[in-house]
């Protein structure tokens, strides 16, 4: 999904990979970028893709009892989240996160998901210029 984001430092890994610290709406997030060049304190249009962990339906829909939107960083990993979202729509499966939106694929087709709260592990939220 396209994210306008105002990158707040780069950590490069090698010549060709590292991380983005950025910034969307006031809030701050890290992604795994792949060759691209970077530029603090500059503004990108980006988009905004993940590598999520498998989880079991039932664990989808009963982890964000609170109704949330928000994606939280686990400690210690720069790039990876537990995410707190609504399903926005289906074929793609799109869930808003709060600041972020984002494709999570087509594991179902069934509409009657649309508009519920779901939890969701992101291994990886990788960021590449649009």
């Amino acid at each position: 999904m396209k994210h306008q984001v105002r990158v707040l430092s780069v950590n490069k890994m090698n010549e060709y990979e590292g991380t983005i610290h950025f910034e969307i709406n006031g809030n701050d997030y890290k992604a795994f970028y792949y060759g691209e060049e970077y530029k603090s304190g500059q503004n990108y249009e980006v988009e905004l893709d993940h590598i999520e962990t498998p989880l079991e339906w039932d664990k989808i829909f009963s982890e964000n009892k609170k109704k949330e939107q928000k994606l939280e960083r686990l400690p210690n990993i720069d790039w990876c989240y537990y995410g707190y979202g609504r399903v926005k729509s289906i074929n793609p499966i799109i869930v808003d996160f709060g600041d972020i939106k984002l494709d999570i694929g087509k594991w179902t087709n069934d509409p009657g998901i649309i508009g519920e709260f779901i939890f969701w592990k992101i291994e990886r939220l990788d960021i590449s210029k649009i």
